[in-house]
């Protein structure tokens, strides 16, 4: 279903991609046929491990919202209601991903790539669902069914999928809503952008938590001081050797587990 619901929404932008110059040049950066190929070979990866993982997410979430007693009625309410607390444990979870050494090796696959166009959206861990089915069962707490999260999150899904566009278009006056102008930023490799503007569908977040940064002039993209293999297989592995060889220069256990979660500056 949620393949669908993807393709479905993909399609008219591919459509439109093939009609139109100036769309072709937006999307596609800066036109790096390699590094688009190489971000399409993770997405294949990552759509195969959904045959076993997205069950996982679903699975999570229909059992922690078994042992919730609370429910919320089948209302438009609940529906808009569940849709901004997922973008919000999205901003949360988005951040912890930055910042917690572990989660950072399943999420730095998605920051491996050198430029910045619609396929960087392909570009996602294998291990992604995993970390996501505990942070959206935070959802199942507020009440909210599985019917309503399984349509919650695959239009949260497709909408976040546009963020990766090459373009400056604003939705209003980029004070509520996200745009992929920001989120460029959230790409850039330079230290005014490193861990800034987080959010998914909403940038307000990212403005109530002091983490939003504008679009001053166009960023490097890439990973700082690790690794960005380009073959899908060895990308996903990458981040787990480099967390590994961190952790192995701790001369004790103690403080090699600590490297797991917290972040060291060298």
């Amino acid at each position: 279903m949620f393949a669908l619901v993807l393709f479905a929404a993909v399609l008219p932008v591919l459509a439109a991609v093939l009609l139109s110059n100036d769309l072709r040049r937006w999307l596609r950066g800066t036109g790096s046929v390699r590094q688009t190929l190489s971000n399409a070979g993770v997405g294949l990866v990552f759509l195969a491990s959904q045959v076993l993982l997205r069950g996982v997410l679903i699975g999570v979430f229909a059992g922690v919202a078994r042992l919730v007693p609370w429910k919320l009625p089948d209302h438009v309410a609940t529906y808009v209601l569940a849709f901004v607390l997922l973008d919000f444990v999205y901003y949360v979870q988005h951040r912890l991903e930055h910042a917690v050494p572990v989660l950072w090796a399943i999420h730095a696959v998605h920051h491996q790539s050198r430029d910045y166009n619609i396929s960087v959206s392909f570009r996602v861990g294998v291990l992604a669902s995993v970390s996501t089915a505990f942070f959206h069962a935070l959802v199942a707490l507020a009440g909210v069914s599985p019917k309503v999260y399984a349509i919650v999150s695959t239009v949260h899904a497709v909408l976040l999928f546009g963020l990766h566009a090459r373009t400056k278009f604003l939705f209003g006056p980029g004070r509520v809503f996200n745009a992929p102008v920001f989120h460029r930023v959230h790409h850039g490799a330079e230290s005014m952008y490193v861990d800034k503007n987080f959010g998914g569908v909403f940038l307000l977040f990212d403005r109530l938590f002091g983490t939003f940064a504008p679009y001053v002039k166009e960023p490097s993209f890439g990973v700082v001081g690790e690794p960005s293999p380009e073959m899908p297989l060895e990308a996903n592995v990458a981040p787990w050797v480099h967390l590994a060889s961190v952790v192995k220069k701790e001369r004790t256990w103690a403080r090699r587990v600590r490297a797991l979660f917290v972040r060291t500056t060298d």
